[in-house]
């Protein structure tokens, strides 16, 4: 965000960055999808383990997974409506994205989010 002080803008550390999102693709949207039950989650439950290997495979646009919290999320239908754009959650394609989730976003309840695009839980 900025901030204007005696006429000069500051920017903060904090550069975070909205894209504009297309039509029907707000949070309020996304909200609604999840709250209607449909099941992102490929068969996935707390009950499926899966290793970092996996998740590495998962890396684009079409096939995207992260890691949250030592949980494994397929993120693909949600791409589209991240306020900050496609591009910044594919920064953590394939990857644990827990230290970036937790520096941008730590208040976020990403639980409920993303619960219908659970996959399962990490295992070492």
């Amino acid at each position: 965000y900025q901030r204007r002080v005696r006429g000069s803008v500051l920017m903060a550390l904090d550069q975070r960055q909205k894209v504009p999102l297309a039509k029907g693709h707000g949070l309020a949207d996304w909200v609604r999808i999840v709250s209607s039950g449909k099941d992102f989650s490929l068969g996935g439950s707390l009950g499926n383990r899966i290793t970092k290997e996996e998740v590495a495979k998962h890396k684009t646009e079409d096939d995207c997974w992260i890691i949250l919290k030592g949980k494994v999320y397929n993120i693909t239908p949600y791409l589209h409506y991240h306020p900050g754009g496609v591009k910044k959650l594919m920064m953590a394609a394939g990857k644990d994205a827990t230290s970036l989730f937790d520096k941008y976003h730590g208040w976020v309840n990403y639980e409920f989010l993303l619960k219908n695009c659970l996959v399962g839980v990490l295992v070492a």
